[in-house]
Order: C-alpha cells, then sequence, then structure tokens
C-alpha cells in the first residue's frame, strides 16, 4: 500500500468534492483513490464531516492571507487595486478549484462554512481599512463618489466569474486552457484600466 500524505488526501477530496458535492462523496472512493484502505482514512480524519472542516480551512488559510496581502500594500491606492487584482487571478489560475469549491459548498452546507469564514475575522479590519482609504480618496477629490462595497463586488465579480464560467467559454469559443490562462494574465490590465476608469476623475 502506497505511503500517502494527509496534504494528498485533501487534495483528493477537494477534487471529489468539487465535481459531485459534499454529500455525494464518499469516503471510500476517497479511500481507492488515496490507495489506502477505509480504515486508514478514518484513522486521519475520523470523519467525512472533518475532512470537509480541514478543507474549509485550507481553502481560506491559502486564499485570505493572500488577499489582505495585497490591500495591506505600502503603496498608493491604484497600486493596492492593481496588486488585489493580480492576487486574484494569479490565485484562481494556480487553483481554479476554488470558486467551484466555495460555491458547491455556499449551496450545500452553508452555515458550516460561513462560521469558518467568521474564524478567520481578524483579517476583516484590513479590508476595513481599505475601504476608509478609499473614502479618503473620495473626500480629497482624486476619485469620483463610489461606494466601496460596489467596488469590491466589481473587482470579485470581474476576476472571478471568468474562473466560474471557463468551461462553457472554452466550448462556445474553442478557446484551450493555455489559451484561457493567457487570457486572464490580459485580464489584469483590462480590469485596472476598467476600475481607473470609473473612479478617475480626470
Amino acid at each position: 500500500m502506497a505511503k500517502v500524505s494527509e496534504q494528498e488526501i485533501l487534495e483528493i477530496v477537494q477534487k471529489h468534492i468539487v465535481g459531485k458535492s459534499f454529500a455525494a462523496a464518499r469516503m471510500q472512493e476517497i479511500a481507492d483513490e488515496a490507495g489506502i484502505n477505509k480504515a486508514m482514512l478514518h484513522y486521519y480524519f475520523r470523519s467525512k464531516d472533518k475532512l470537509y472542516h480541514e478543507i474549509i480551512k485550507q481553502t481560506l488559510n491559502f486564499m485570505i492571507p493572500r488577499l489582505v496581502k495585497a490591500i495591506e500594500y505600502e503603496g498608493n491606492f491604484w497600486e493596492k487595486i492593481e496588486r488585489l487584482i493580480n492576487t486574484y487571478i494569479d490565485t484562481l489560475t494556480e487553483h481554479p478549484d476554488i470558486p467551484f469549491f466555495v460555491m458547491s459548498e455556499l449551496a450545500q452546507k452553508r452555515e458550516r462554512f460561513v462560521e469558518e469564514l467568521k474564524n478567520k475575522s481578524a483579517h476583516f479590519p484590513s479590508a476595513q481599512k481599505f475601504m476608509l482609504e478609499m473614502m479618503n480618496e473620495m473626500a480629497q477629490g482624486n476619485i469620483k463618489e463610489f461606494p466601496p462595497i460596489q467596488l469590491f463586488l466589481n473587482i470579485v465579480g470581474m476576476t472571478v466569474f471568468p474562473f466560474m464560467t471557463n468551461p462553457i467559454f472554452q466550448i462556445i469559443f474553442e478557446v484551450s486552457e493555455n489559451d484561457f490562462d493567457q487570457l486572464m494574465m490580459q485580464r489584469k490590465k483590462i480590469i485596472l484600466d476598467f476600475v481607473k476608469s470609473a473612479l478617475k476623475t480626470d
């Protein structure tokens, strides 16, 4: 029996959850793909709920610090916006299953996911501080009046949605996976230019 790490098991679990949802994922199938018996899988994680909890923690622990680092960057307002956009696209290019996993689990186990997100509340002040910085930019006349929350929603929508629709996009426009990645790299500047056009006063 091949030796497998906890991290490798978690990656297999995430793939099953993304493809089938948490409810449909089977411990035996996960154990078979990991090359271990079901008893060993239970030894590692005890239950499917424990596995789910670890996947959620891992995903949030991976995403949130990256985004926080982007908006805490010691630069000007536009440099922070650029870093936030680049971080979203780079992260999702590296891990394109994350949006599918998050949306699947919000549909299947919303309360559990939200509870785990609340455990990351120590990071929330960074987002709130950034909103205050944006309000200060507006007060000084550097950018147009624009609801800060709407800016976040726009950036999330413009960066995350293409990854959610990637399978459909590739079929309709006959775009390869490599071509899609190239489009996302180009999209960094496109989104930044779009936001600047919406907010700049001159």
